[in-house]
């Protein structure tokens, strides 16, 4: 979910392989509702009608759905609700695919297209995509096919005349994401104007040198398409716990690398609001909620609202 003048702007080092904005830079700060379709859609709806979002003065939104969304009925209305949620809230929403639930397998170009364009007729007022999410990392069918994601890229563009449309996003964990963008680019038509990047591990460490090497590489807008302070996750069931100070030392971080090049001009922060405490939410992976599970807003919260220099309340709205 993004903020009003517009400059929008993961883990630490211990990830293993596998939310300062200023009118002079002009970023679009985006809080990122990503609703996991795999839960409760109502979950994903709710922070749009938290006054806290509109005092942040969020106004972008983005969400990732599986790229046969259209195909899959709970998948469909999940993303039906939480568009119609975004559209009553007066937010832009980004659409990024990625792929299917349970099938990590590649779609082909047609495959792709086809399911895009029925995507469009149903929400025709949807107008800013993402071909994929973190396609260079090993979750992703796209790691080691660049030329298959450029393919996806060329489908949208072509078929989806007055959209925004940006290069597949990319993950700073996944070592030399300029390689793949190289073997990307030679299939690639046009060349893209908005080149995502997920920094989280830049942002955990404070190092901007991947962020810069990125903005080397390429020409045009970088995004921050999602990032976050992260207070605890799990991976391979293992529970990694930084905590909330923690959280708030990396969301000011995001803030001080949005910063250094006016060609970073959107920040989707991910998330807004925490499943739980690890033992009350056993089933979740991730928890970078900028507000706990009933409300309470972290400290991580204040920190986005002073680099915005945004006044919120401080207590919890009675929708909670």
């Amino acid at each position: 979910m993004p903020l009003p003048y517009a400059r929008k702007a993961a883990p630490d080092g211990q990830l293993a392989s596998p939310e300062r904005v200023t009118p002079a830079i002009s970023v679009a700060f985006c809080v990122a509702l990503l609703a996991c379709l795999a839960l409760a859609f109502a979950a994903a709806i709710a922070p749009f009608s938290d006054p806290r979002v509109a005092e942040l003065g969020v106004h972008i939104a983005r969400d990732v759905v599986p790229w046969n969304v259209v195909a899959s009925p709970r998948d469909l209305a999940a993303v039906t609700a939480w568009l119609a949620a975004v559209k009553q809230a007066g937010i832009t929403p980004l659409i990024t695919f990625q792929h299917a639930d349970g099938n990590d397998r590649a779609p082909t170009q047609a495959q792709f297209l086809k399911d895009f364009l029925r995507f469009r007729t149903l929400f025709p007022w949807v107008t800013e995509f993402c071909p994929w999410d973190e396609a260079t990392h090993a979750g992703q069918p796209t790691e080691r096919h660049p030329r298959l994601a450029a393919q996806y890229y060329n489908a949208m563009t072509s078929h989806c005349a007055g959209c925004t449309v940006t290069a597949p996003d990319t993950l700073d964990a996944d070592g030399n994401i300029e390689a793949w963008i190289g073997q990307f680019l030679r299939t690639a038509r046009p060349y893209p104007k908005i080149w995502p990047l997920n920094p989280y591990i830049s942002v955990s460490t404070d190092n901007s040198r991947p962020i810069r090497r990125l903005l080397s590489f390429v020409h045009g807008q970088v995004w921050f398409s999602e990032v976050g302070g992260i207070v605890w996750w799990r991976f391979h069931g293992r529970l990694i716990y930084h905590g909330e100070a923690y959280a708030v030392k990396v969301t000011k971080n995001i803030f001080r690398l949005a910063s250094i090049s006016p060609r970073i001009t959107r920040v989707y922060y991910y998330h807004w609001r925490s499943p739980g405490t690890p033992q009350s939410a056993k089933k979740s992976t991730w928890d970078a909620g900028l507000v706990t599970a009933r409300g309470v807003a972290r400290p991580a919260l204040f920190a986005v609202a002073k680099a915005l220099h945004r006044q919120i309340q401080t207590a919890t709205p009675s929708s909670f």
